[in-house]
Formats: C-alpha cells, sequence, structure tokens
C-alpha cells in the first residue's frame, strides 16, 4: 500500500510539472535556484563537517545505535533578489515566482498545480523589503513541529539578520506559510518584526522590491554556522541564575511516549531528577531549562531543539522506539560539546519500516543500568578534569 501511495505521489509530481510547462512555468531545482541567484548574493558559509562517534546502547553495549560517521551540512547562502521589472510574486506555499520560473531554496517546489485549485483569494501586498525564509506547508509529518522552526526557519533568519544591513533587515516583511505557534510569534518578534510586518502566504499575496533568501541545507544536520548564529542570538533570552544546575527528565503528552513511563519516574526520582511536564512554555522557560540542565533524560522530542543552549559538558541520554532512531540530536550534543548517549526500547520491526509516532515502553531496570554507568562515567570525567 505504502509503495502505491507513493507511485501516485510521483505519478501527481510528474503530471503537475509537465502541466506547469504547459503554461510556461519552469520549476528550478536547488542547483538551479543557487545558479539564478548568484548576481544577488549576500553571504556564502562554507560547508561544515563534523565526525560522529559510534554510540552504543548503555544497557546493552553489544547493540550499537549509530555507525561513526561524518555528517556534512551543506553550504549555506543568503540573497537579496532583487527582479527588476520582472513579474514575481510569493507563492502560498512560500516559494518565490519569478519571470515563469519557480525558484526552490528549500526542498521541493511543487505546489503550484496544487495551490492553483484553491479557491480562496489572496490579499496583494506591496513591500520595499520582503523576507520570505521557508517555501513549504506545515503537514505535522514531513515539516510543522518546533524542530523544523527553529533550525529550517529561525535560524536562516539569523543567517539573513547577519547578512545584510541592519536598516534592511528592519524595515522587511517576513512571510511564507506560518506555523501559527507560540513560540513563532514570540520569536519573530523578538527578533523585531511587528505584528503587521508578519504575514501569512497562504493569504497575502507579497510582492516586494528585493526578496531576502537562503537556502535550506542537510534536513539533519544544520550547518554549524547557523547553529552558533541561533544560539549566541537567542542567548539573552536565558534567565540568569546562581544556583546547582539539575538532572531533568523532558516527559511527552503527544506521539513516542514512554507508555510505562509512571514506573520509569519512580527510578529517576531516587537519582534527583525533576520531571518537565510537557505543557506551553515561553522561549526564554524553555532555553533556560536546558541551560541550568547537567544531565537531560526523555523519549526523542522535539524538545531537544534546545541543546545548544546547553553548558558543554551536559549529558544527552535519549530514549528511542527501536522503529525510529534519526541521529539529529546526536549531531547537535556533539556539535556543542555535550554528552551523549541513547537506548532503543525493544527490537525493531523484521521490516525495517520507520515509525515516526511510535511509542515505547521501555524496561526501567536496562534504564537504570545504563543511567549509572553513565553517571559514574561523567563523574570519574569531572574530577579528572
Amino acid at each position: 500500500m505504502n509503495r502505491f501511495i507513493s507511485l501516485l505521489k510521483e505519478m501527481a509530481k510528474r503530471f503537475s510539472l509537465s502541466l506547469a510547462r504547459l503554461f510556461g512555468i519552469r520549476f528550478l531545482d536547488r542547483t538551479q535556484t543557487v545558479v539564478f541567484l548568484q548576481p544577488y548574493e549576500q553571504l556564502i558559509q562554507p560547508e561544515s563537517r563534523l565526525s560522529l562517534p559510534a554510540i552504543a546502547d548503555p544497557a546493552d553495549p553489544a547493540t550499537v545505535l549509530f555507525s561513526a560517521r561524518e555528517a556534512v551540512a551543506p553550504t549555506g547562502a543568503v540573497w537579496a533578489y532583487k527582479p527588476g521589472n520582472r513579474p514575481t510574486r510569493l507563492l502560498r506555499c512560500g516559494n518565490v515566482q519569478t519571470d515563469g520560473q519557480v525558484l526552490c531554496t528549500d526542498f521541493w517546489n511543487e505546489y503550484l498545480l496544487k495551490d492553483s485549485l484553491s479557491r480562496t483569494t489572496r490579499q496583494r501586498v506591496d513591500t520595499d523589503v520582503l523576507v520570505a525564509p521557508f517555501g513549504h506547508y506545515q503537514d505535522g509529518i514531513a515539516f510543522g513541529g518546533y524542530y523544523d522552526f527553529m533550525y529550517l526557519v529561525a535560524a536562516k533568519l539569523c543567517r539573513i539578520e547577519r547578512a545584510v544591513p541592519a536598516h534592511t533587515f528592519d524595515q522587511a516583511t517576513v512571510a511564507y506559510p506560518l506555523f501559527n505557534t507560540s513560540y513563532e510569534r514570540e520569536l519573530l518578534r523578538y527578533l523585531g518584526f511587528q505584528p503587521d510586518r508578519i504575514l501569512d502566504s497562504r493569504h497575502h499575496e507579497v510582492h516586494a522590491r528585493t526578496t531576502l533568501l537562503a537556502n535550506s541545507g542537510h534536513w539533519f544536520y544544520t550547518n554549524e554556522a547557523d547553529v552558533r548564529a541561533l544560539r549566541d542570538r537567542l542567548m539573552p533570552l536565558v534567565e540568569p541564575s546562581t544556583g546547582p544546575r539539575e538532572r531533568i527528565y523532558i516527559s511527552r503528552a503527544g506521539r513516542r511516549r514512554v507508555l510505562n513511563e509512571d514506573a520509569l519516574v519512580t527510578m529517576l526520582d531516587r537519582y534527583k531528577f525533576r520531571v518537565i511536564d510537557d505543557k506551553p512554555r515561553t522561549l526564554a522557560e524553555q532555553l533556560t531549562i536546558y541551560n541550568r540542565a547537567s544531565f537531560v533524560m526523555g523519549p526523542h522530542g522535539a524538545s531537544f531543539s534546545n541543546l545548544i543552549w546547553c553548558e558543554p559538558g551536559t549529558h544527552l541520554f535519549e530514549l528511542f522506539s527501536p522503529n525510529y532512531t534519526p541521529d539529529f540530536f546526536a549531531y547537535l550534543a556533539e556539535l556543542m560539546g555535550l554528552h551523549y548517549s541513547a537506548h532503543a526500547a525493544g527490537k525493531p520491526r523484521p521490516d525495517g519500516l520507520q515509525l515516526l509516532e511510535d511509542d515505547m515502553t521501555v524496561s526501567v531496570a536496562d534504564v537504570e543500568r545504563g543511567l549509572n554507568q553513565l553517571l559514574e562515567r561523567d563523574y570519574r570525567a569531572s574530577v579528572t578534569r
């Protein structure tokens, strides 16, 4: 069934592209877009490379969850596109269409046919400077979570802010398919965008004299320069503290929950872990929680996007369903000088199918055995420094 659905999607994509070509519309791929925008280049940051160590399960060292590998984050760019007399507009999906060409600064750009079927009329807005940071809809699967916003939108906004004169960024309007979350509103306000300069491209057709664009790189491995720019830009939100750092457990209320969490928390209480409930918090509160942590444990989830505000030497112990084990938080931990460990609860499916929303039931005894080893290792490392 999954293969059949994938085949239908691929056929629909090809049909969309063919139909668009009949109407004189050309979809540029990512490479072609970079070539097209080269005359408008404001910043190029080189690719970053990071050697990631092998990660064995501390509860079962014979089980290797991640092999040693090199993480490569592609080159990042910023462009200030000035269309001149070319007809240009921001599409509903956030991509730019100019002179019959649809640019691709993110991952794909084939929404035009689908969007053309929409009967909703968008309000036209003309502006001097437009920031168009993202060209995808939030579907809750491929895109739409806190991680996607922080590393595919917020990090790019920080890159753009660094690349252009302050007066240019300060007068800009930002438009894309908004996530419509409190953390998005808080971050955009923090970067200086007033509510009347934040537009949802699904409802506004924006035309601009200058459009500021930046590209997305690797989905899992964000360019080091972007990570550090995001960290530095938001670090003033971290609330000062003179108290001791603490061990925290990050609970999840939605998908990828630990089903026997009560038993796990009872065990963690003996090790003086504080449980962080899954509830709405401001960016400042989230960043501060991680900045004050000495040890972080929890099931894989978007909250770990805040790892970059941890102090060096903090330990993340990530719990996985055996059917979904991405390594992007291992990457962030290594990049920021943190300790990282991971435990998979049980055996994966024989067919190897990745289940993004899979809940898990952990062996509390296995987790405790692994935790003891990690705490002892961290203690030995601290006394030898």
